[in-house]
Protein backbone atom coordinates (compact mmCIF):
# COMPACT_ATOMS: atom_id res chain seq x y z
CA UNK A 1 0.00 0.00 0.00
CA UNK A 2 1.80 3.62 -1.33
CA UNK A 3 -1.32 6.07 -0.10
CA UNK A 4 -3.91 6.14 2.82
CA UNK A 5 -6.49 8.69 3.30
CA UNK A 6 -7.59 9.09 6.48
CA UNK A 7 -10.86 10.96 6.86
CA UNK A 8 -11.53 11.17 10.68
CA UNK A 9 -14.30 13.22 12.00
CA UNK A 10 -14.85 16.07 9.17
CA UNK A 11 -17.91 14.13 7.12
CA UNK A 12 -21.45 14.31 8.65
CA UNK A 13 -23.03 11.57 9.40
CA UNK A 14 -19.56 9.32 8.07
CA UNK A 15 -17.53 9.58 11.23
CA UNK A 16 -14.91 7.60 8.65
CA UNK A 17 -13.75 7.45 5.38
CA UNK A 18 -10.78 5.94 4.39
CA UNK A 19 -9.49 5.58 0.91
CA UNK A 20 -6.44 3.95 -0.42
CA UNK A 21 -4.19 2.98 -3.12
CA UNK A 22 -1.85 0.25 -3.57
CA UNK A 23 0.68 0.03 -5.50
CA UNK A 24 3.20 -3.14 -5.94
CA UNK A 25 5.27 -5.14 -8.91
CA UNK A 26 2.54 -6.34 -11.45
CA UNK A 27 3.93 -9.70 -11.12
CA UNK A 28 2.71 -9.69 -7.48
CA UNK A 29 0.25 -12.18 -7.34
CA UNK A 30 -2.73 -10.59 -4.55
CA UNK A 31 -6.45 -10.42 -4.37
CA UNK A 32 -7.83 -7.16 -4.39
CA UNK A 33 -10.30 -7.80 -1.74
CA UNK A 34 -12.03 -10.73 -0.16
CA UNK A 35 -13.37 -11.99 3.08
CA UNK A 36 -10.01 -12.62 4.81
CA UNK A 37 -10.01 -16.13 7.10
CA UNK A 38 -8.89 -14.56 10.62
CA UNK A 39 -11.59 -13.60 12.75
CA UNK A 40 -12.08 -12.95 16.29
CA UNK A 41 -14.94 -12.95 19.06
CA UNK A 42 -17.43 -13.45 15.68
CA UNK A 43 -15.68 -9.96 13.61
CA UNK A 44 -15.45 -11.17 10.01
CA UNK A 45 -12.58 -9.57 8.58
CA UNK A 46 -12.16 -7.89 4.99
CA UNK A 47 -9.49 -7.04 2.93
CA UNK A 48 -7.08 -7.58 0.13
CA UNK A 49 -4.74 -10.38 0.30
CA UNK A 50 -0.99 -11.16 -0.93
CA UNK A 51 -0.45 -14.22 -2.28
CA UNK A 52 3.21 -14.20 -1.54
CA UNK A 53 3.46 -12.86 1.93
CA UNK A 54 0.01 -14.10 3.16
CA UNK A 55 -0.87 -10.65 4.96
CA UNK A 56 -2.90 -7.86 3.52
CA UNK A 57 -1.81 -4.24 3.29
CA UNK A 58 -5.79 -2.58 4.02
CA UNK A 59 -8.02 -4.75 6.20
CA UNK A 60 -11.54 -4.00 7.93
CA UNK A 61 -14.08 -5.94 10.75
CA UNK A 62 -17.43 -5.88 10.80
CA UNK A 63 -17.49 -3.21 13.60
CA UNK A 64 -15.74 -0.10 11.89
CA UNK A 65 -12.05 -0.61 12.67
CA UNK A 66 -9.85 -0.20 9.34
CA UNK A 67 -6.46 -0.87 9.52
CA UNK A 68 -3.64 0.06 6.21
CA UNK A 69 0.11 0.07 6.13
CA UNK A 70 2.62 1.53 4.03
CA UNK A 71 6.56 0.15 3.48
CA UNK A 72 9.47 2.11 4.34
CA UNK A 73 11.81 2.30 0.82
CA UNK A 74 15.02 0.08 1.66
CA UNK A 75 17.38 1.05 -0.89
CA UNK A 76 18.73 -2.61 -0.88
CA UNK A 77 14.82 -3.97 -0.84
CA UNK A 78 13.16 -5.61 2.24
CA UNK A 79 15.46 -8.55 4.38
CA UNK A 80 13.74 -11.45 3.42
CA UNK A 81 14.75 -13.42 6.33
CA UNK A 82 11.77 -11.23 8.07
CA UNK A 83 8.11 -11.25 8.94
CA UNK A 84 5.87 -10.33 6.83
CA UNK A 85 4.49 -6.69 6.78
CA UNK A 86 1.14 -8.03 5.72
CA UNK A 87 0.57 -9.54 9.62
CA UNK A 88 0.28 -6.37 10.86
CA UNK A 89 -2.72 -4.56 9.47
CA UNK A 90 -4.65 -8.39 10.18
CA UNK A 91 -3.21 -7.69 13.77
CA UNK A 92 -4.81 -4.57 14.31
CA UNK A 93 -8.06 -5.53 12.79
CA UNK A 94 -9.18 -8.52 15.23
CA UNK A 95 -9.79 -5.83 17.70
CA UNK A 96 -13.12 -4.36 18.04
CA UNK A 97 -11.89 -0.79 18.63
CA UNK A 98 -9.54 1.24 17.56
CA UNK A 99 -7.89 1.93 20.74
CA UNK A 100 -8.17 -1.42 22.08
CA UNK A 101 -6.00 -2.53 18.74
CA UNK A 102 -2.99 -0.08 19.32
CA UNK A 103 -2.82 -1.09 23.17
CA UNK A 104 -2.39 -4.71 22.01
CA UNK A 105 -0.15 -3.65 19.29
CA UNK A 106 2.23 -1.55 21.20
CA UNK A 107 2.54 -4.87 23.62
CA UNK A 108 2.70 -7.84 21.34
CA UNK A 109 4.67 -6.47 18.13
CA UNK A 110 8.47 -6.54 17.91
CA UNK A 111 9.51 -4.28 15.45
CA UNK A 112 13.09 -6.10 14.79
CA UNK A 113 10.99 -9.02 13.51
CA UNK A 114 9.63 -6.85 10.45
CA UNK A 115 10.87 -4.64 7.75
CA UNK A 116 9.59 -0.92 8.36
CA UNK A 117 6.41 0.19 7.76
CA UNK A 118 3.74 2.66 8.85
CA UNK A 119 -0.08 2.16 9.76
CA UNK A 120 -3.38 3.69 10.51
CA UNK A 121 -6.09 2.08 12.34
CA UNK A 122 -9.30 4.40 13.14
CA UNK A 123 -12.82 3.47 14.12
CA UNK A 124 -15.52 5.65 14.48
CA UNK A 125 -14.10 7.61 17.25
CA UNK A 126 -10.23 7.42 17.52
CA UNK A 127 -7.46 7.37 14.64
CA UNK A 128 -3.84 6.63 15.66
CA UNK A 129 -0.82 6.78 13.53
CA UNK A 130 1.17 3.57 14.22
CA UNK A 131 5.46 3.75 13.70
CA UNK A 132 7.28 0.46 13.17
CA UNK A 133 10.49 1.36 12.21
CA UNK A 134 12.54 1.20 14.99
CA UNK A 135 14.41 -1.81 16.48
CA UNK A 136 12.47 -1.80 20.46
CA UNK A 137 9.50 -0.34 20.57
CA UNK A 138 6.07 0.46 18.00
CA UNK A 139 5.42 4.20 18.74
CA UNK A 140 1.70 5.30 18.39
CA UNK A 141 0.12 8.47 17.95
CA UNK A 142 -3.59 9.70 18.40
CA UNK A 143 -5.08 11.62 15.84
CA UNK A 144 -7.14 14.68 15.85
CA UNK A 145 -10.14 15.31 13.59
CA UNK A 146 -9.36 16.02 10.22
CA UNK A 147 -7.81 14.61 7.15
CA UNK A 148 -4.61 12.63 7.40
CA UNK A 149 -2.36 11.15 4.36
CA UNK A 150 0.29 8.74 4.92
CA UNK A 151 2.48 7.82 2.11
CA UNK A 152 5.90 5.71 1.76
CA UNK A 153 7.05 7.92 4.28
CA UNK A 154 6.37 9.15 8.24
CA UNK A 155 3.21 10.90 8.33
CA UNK A 156 4.69 14.00 9.31
CA UNK A 157 7.03 14.47 6.59
CA UNK A 158 5.90 16.69 3.60
CA UNK A 159 5.94 15.63 0.29
CA UNK A 160 4.49 17.06 -2.96
CA UNK A 161 2.50 14.04 -3.42
CA UNK A 162 0.52 14.56 0.23
CA UNK A 163 -0.06 18.30 -0.67
CA UNK A 164 -1.90 17.12 -3.97
CA UNK A 165 -3.70 14.69 -1.77
CA UNK A 166 -5.00 17.76 0.42
CA UNK A 167 -5.78 20.09 -2.69
CA UNK A 168 -7.66 17.64 -4.81
CA UNK A 169 -9.58 16.77 -1.16
CA UNK A 170 -10.87 20.41 -0.07
CA UNK A 171 -13.55 20.66 -2.38
CA UNK A 172 -14.58 17.43 -1.92
CA UNK A 173 -15.02 18.29 1.29
CA UNK A 174 -17.19 21.35 1.08
CA UNK A 175 -19.28 19.44 -1.13
CA UNK A 176 -22.51 17.46 -0.07
CA UNK A 177 -21.17 13.93 2.13
CA UNK A 178 -23.47 12.02 -0.89
CA UNK A 179 -21.01 12.79 -3.68
CA UNK A 180 -17.99 12.45 -1.43
CA UNK A 181 -17.51 8.57 -2.49
CA UNK A 182 -17.34 9.67 -6.32
CA UNK A 183 -14.77 12.20 -5.64
CA UNK A 184 -12.41 10.02 -3.77
CA UNK A 185 -13.01 7.58 -6.82
CA UNK A 186 -11.39 10.23 -8.97
CA UNK A 187 -8.82 11.31 -6.92
CA UNK A 188 -7.65 8.12 -6.54
CA UNK A 189 -7.11 7.95 -10.59
CA UNK A 190 -5.33 11.23 -10.36
CA UNK A 191 -2.42 11.06 -12.75
CA UNK A 192 -0.59 14.70 -12.65
CA UNK A 193 2.82 13.96 -11.37
CA UNK A 194 3.97 16.98 -8.99
CA UNK A 195 7.26 18.53 -9.41
CA UNK A 196 10.06 18.06 -6.36
CA UNK A 197 13.24 16.93 -5.88
CA UNK A 198 14.39 13.37 -5.40
CA UNK A 199 16.13 12.01 -2.46
CA UNK A 200 19.42 11.76 -3.09
CA UNK A 201 19.79 8.13 -2.61
CA UNK A 202 17.20 7.19 -4.84
CA UNK A 203 17.98 3.79 -6.29
CA UNK A 204 16.14 4.27 -9.53
CA UNK A 205 14.89 8.10 -9.79
CA UNK A 206 12.49 6.52 -12.97
CA UNK A 207 10.63 5.04 -10.61
CA UNK A 208 10.42 7.63 -8.03
CA UNK A 209 9.54 9.98 -9.97
CA UNK A 210 6.31 8.19 -11.48
CA UNK A 211 5.67 7.34 -7.83
CA UNK A 212 5.09 10.78 -7.11
CA UNK A 213 1.57 10.33 -8.79
CA UNK A 214 -1.68 9.39 -7.06
CA UNK A 215 -2.14 6.89 -9.39
CA UNK A 216 0.65 5.55 -10.38
CA UNK A 217 1.76 3.95 -13.91
CA UNK A 218 5.82 3.12 -14.25
CA UNK A 219 5.38 0.29 -17.17
CA UNK A 220 8.78 0.28 -17.68
CA UNK A 221 9.57 -0.92 -14.32
CA UNK A 222 6.52 -3.47 -14.32
CA UNK A 223 5.25 -1.34 -11.54
CA UNK A 224 2.11 0.82 -10.45
CA UNK A 225 -1.40 1.09 -8.96
CA UNK A 226 -2.89 -2.51 -8.87
CA UNK A 227 -5.60 -1.26 -6.67
CA UNK A 228 -8.17 1.21 -4.80
CA UNK A 229 -10.15 0.76 -1.41
CA UNK A 230 -12.72 3.47 -0.17
CA UNK A 231 -14.17 2.36 3.04
CA UNK A 232 -16.99 4.29 4.88
CA UNK A 233 -18.07 3.63 8.17
CA UNK A 234 -21.76 5.15 9.33
CA UNK A 235 -23.94 4.53 12.09
CA UNK A 236 -22.79 2.26 15.11
CA UNK A 237 -25.77 -0.69 14.17
CA UNK A 238 -24.26 -0.30 9.97
CA UNK A 239 -20.93 -2.53 9.14
CA UNK A 240 -18.82 -0.52 6.71
CA UNK A 241 -19.21 0.13 3.44
CA UNK A 242 -16.52 -1.06 1.14
CA UNK A 243 -15.76 0.12 -2.23
CA UNK A 244 -12.71 -1.40 -4.60
CA UNK A 245 -11.19 -2.24 -7.86
CA UNK A 246 -9.20 -4.74 -8.75
CA UNK A 247 -7.41 -2.65 -11.18
CA UNK A 248 -6.03 0.70 -11.46
CA UNK A 249 -8.78 3.37 -10.51
CA UNK A 250 -8.19 5.36 -13.79
CA UNK A 251 -10.06 1.75 -15.36
CA UNK A 252 -13.03 2.08 -13.38
CA UNK A 253 -14.30 -1.21 -12.36
CA UNK A 254 -15.71 -0.28 -9.10
CA UNK A 255 -17.27 -2.93 -6.77
CA UNK A 256 -19.42 -2.27 -3.99
CA UNK A 257 -21.16 -5.60 -2.60
CA UNK A 258 -21.63 -6.69 1.08
CA UNK A 259 -21.29 -10.20 0.24
CA UNK A 260 -18.23 -9.99 1.49
CA UNK A 261 -19.92 -9.81 5.33
CA UNK A 262 -21.59 -13.17 5.39
CA UNK A 263 -19.49 -15.81 6.67
CA UNK A 264 -20.84 -18.12 3.18
CA UNK A 265 -19.59 -15.55 0.94
CA UNK A 266 -16.95 -16.70 -2.00
CA UNK A 267 -13.41 -15.44 -2.16
CA UNK A 268 -13.02 -14.39 -5.26
CA UNK A 269 -9.65 -14.17 -6.99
Amino acid sequence: MCLLILISGVVPGIPLVVAANRDERRDRPAVAMTRLDRTVGGLAIVGGRDEVGGGTWLATNQAGVVAGLTNRPLRDGPDKEKRSRGELPLALAVHPSAAGAVEAFGDEIDPSLYNPSWLFVADRHDAFFVDVTGTDRVAVEQLGAGVHVLENRNVHEPSAKVERVHRLLEPLLAGPPGELVKGLSRLLADHEVPDGELAPDVSNPRLARAARAICVHADEDDYGTRSSSVITAAGEAVQPCVRWTADAPCKGGWHWSNRLWRSGAARPR
